[in-house]
């Protein structure tokens, strides 16, 4: 019997359990109970956006049930499929593979996507290529720069939602009998949130020294938790990397040009153009990149500009609830069967 779980992230980055069930089949009338089911336990909100596999059963549920959800197909799945799908190509490890991967992770606009991906696809003759075309024909659902303007919390795979299976395959196995599941499911729930609670404690009690004299950073410290403080911390150390240049100003608007070195999986540096809009009077910032749009991190080209603008505390906006360790999170009032042990 299919075990479905629905998986989230909390303030420390960790992955929690907003629900599962088990399920009899994979049909789209099944999904649609389980997620009905499932929008009935979350008082009828619907999550803002959700990442699955390509499963076409799942897709045509979460239209019915979550049709104001913003739905990404697992980019990790997709990428995994290039050997099997591509790889007897004569060129695959000789620039195809590469050139997929430039369109997808380097491209900055959509129409730059699409210049990117007609090019390779006509380099290399795969105009006839079913599985390229359908990939193209679904871009919306899984190319990254599409995905853009969504709050993701830093996932983009289904990876969180296997290593959830993963973490209860401690506590079930197949043979499990469902009444000992029940009880067994529990014992999971609790060991998550002793991570959490351990997580909570070390954040209010432990303090993670700032790596520079940037006051942006003391800012950050003093507020968000350790695990988020710490990505912070990469950005600030990844702005030494950053060559920023004043492109144009008009007004209280000034555009920068901030060039990234990038060093992929097989240890090549590249250079990555990204573009800073800058507004003075607001103290409003935004990257072509879009970490903070989804990921909720101020990104080391936005923290650059700020810098040469000598910003020292960003506003309000830029300082998310969600990765605060000093709010109490409703979920950890909701009672429940381990309460008492």
């Amino acid at each position: 019997m299919p075990f479905a779980p629905f998986v989230g992230v909390n303030h420390h980055g960790q992955s929690i359990l907003l629900g599962a069930g088990l399920i009899s089949s994979e049909d789209t009338s099944t999904f649609v109970w389980l997620f009905r089911a499932w929008l009935e336990c979350m008082d009828g909100r619907a999550p803002k956006a959700i990442i699955t596999d390509q499963d076409r059963a799942m897709k045509s549920a979460i239209a019915v049930v979550f049709p104001h959800t913003r739905h990404r197909y697992c980019l990790w799945h997709i990428m995994r499929k290039l050997p099997e799908k591509l790889g007897s190509h004569s060129t695959f490890n000789a620039g195809l593979k590469i050139a997929i991967q430039n369109a997808l992770y380097d491209s900055q606009t959509c129409g730059e996507f699409e210049e990117k991906w007609g090019q390779f696809i006509k380099k290399y003759d795969l105009g006839e290529n079913a599985w390229l075309q359908g990939l193209y024909n679904e871009r919306s659902f899984w190319v990254p720069v599409y995905l853009k303007g969504v709050f993701w919390a830093s996932m983009s795979t289904t990876q969180r939602s296997e290593s959830m299976n993963a973490f209860f395959d401690g506590f079930v196995h197949s043979g499990t009998m469902l009444k000992e599941f029940v009880d067994q499911f529990d014992n999971a729930l609790r060991k998550k949130v002793e991570l959490e609670t351990t997580a909570d404690f070390n954040s209010s009690n432990q303090t993670i020294p700032c790596s520079s004299a940037f006051r942006i950073e003391k800012q950050f410290q003093s507020v968000y938790t350790n695990a988020k403080f710490k990505e912070v911390q990469r950005e600030v150390w990844g702005m030494i990397l950053c060559n920023c240049i004043l492109i144009s100003k008009e007004g209280c608007i000034s555009t920068y040009d901030v060039l990234d070195e990038i060093t992929t999986d097989d240890d090549h540096v590249k250079s990555i153009k990204y573009i800073v809009y800058f507004n003075n009077e607001e103290v409003d910032v935004k990257c072509t990149c879009a970490l903070f749009e989804m990921r909720g991190i101020v990104c080391r080209h936005a923290l650059n500009v700020c810098q040469m603008n000598k910003i020292h505390a960003l506003p309000e906006k830029y300082v998310l609830d969600r990765w605060r360790k000093d709010l109490k999170r409703r979920y950890t009032m909701v009672k429940s069967s381990y309460d008492d042990l």
